[in-house]
């Protein structure tokens, strides 16, 4: 078995595959789910994937997104080549979020032990953080720290990787070390609590409580702006997003309309992929 590396629109072009049958599944199965982060500003501002960007993300309402996983549980010999891959269900996975891989790619990812991931497409849960936003800033946090050092947990080595910060990187160390020792199934086990602590449907606010890429302040929604969601054009194709998507790209992002430097016109997952070739 060979492999042939890919570009990064060959990347798009087959990450964009793997969304479409995601669509299908979703609305033959009735379950809500939402273009997120980058693809979602990628739909407003380009009608399509951000040029230099290299992963489709979404994000769906826990219980749609638990929907979705037992799904993939029991179809796995018919969605094939597509693949789940999520803490519930690979033990190597390093993430507490699910992605929907395509095995016909392989990719190596700087900094990680390879568990078998192809090209994919990373899906977001949507937890209840409360009904104040006091407390919903409060519990994102915690959940923003505690995924952090889960993180850590997984990496091969240490790395200053995003962190610009000279004093985050100083106190990055030892939490480095530290979340090794502890190990990741701790922390899986602390975030999936978290999240359980009170029902989506009856929380006024949400958010990813198990990633770290969001603070306490960012990525903390209020319930109604994701609504049932509403259809609109990315590459030429209907995908659902999020009902008040301006208030939520300003809280991510703030001037989300206007394109970053060009020198940040960049990818963030810093992965090479290959297609699979059968000698």
């Amino acid at each position: 078995m060979g492999k042939d590396k890919l570009s990064l629109k060959q990347i798009q072009q087959e990450a964009l595959k793997i969304l479409i049958k995601i669509d299908e599944i979703c609305k033959n199965e009735n379950l809500i789910y939402y273009l997120a982060y980058g693809t979602l500003i990628g739909a407003i501002r380009h009608n399509g994937i951000i040029p230099w960007d290299d992963d489709i993300d979404i994000m769906m309402p826990r219980p749609d997104y638990d929907k979705l996983e037992a799904y993939f549980i029991s179809h796995k010999d018919e969605l094939f080549p597509l693949q789940m891959f999520g803490p519930n269900i690979n033990a190597q996975y390093p993430y507490m979020i699910n992605r929907i891989s395509d095995c016909n790619y392989i990719i190596e990812t700087e900094n990680e032990k390879t568990y078998g991931l192809g090209l994919f497409v990373d899906i977001y849960p949507l937890d209840a953080l409360g009904n104040t936003l006091k407390k919903a800033r409060q519990k994102k946090a915690k959940g923003c720290k505690l995924a952090s050092l889960c993180f850590l947990s997984t990496r091969l080595k240490f790395t200053r990787g995003n962190t610009k910060s000279l004093i985050k990187t100083i106190v990055k160390i030892p939490a480095f070390y530290i979340s090794k020792v502890i190990g990741k199934d701790y922390f899986f086990k602390k975030l999936h609590n978290l999240s359980q602590l009170q029902n989506y449907a009856d929380a006024v606010y949400v958010g990813c409580v198990v990633w770290a890429a969001d603070d306490g302040y960012k990525g903390v929604y209020k319930k109604e702006w994701l609504g049932k969601g509403q259809i609109h054009e990315f590459e030429g194709m209907p995908f659902n997003i999020p009902n008040d998507f301006d208030s939520i790209l300003k809280n991510l992002y703030g001037d989300y309309m206007t394109p970053p430097p060009e020198n940040e016109c960049i990818g963030h997952h810093f992965y090479k992929a290959y297609r699979r070739v059968s000698k």
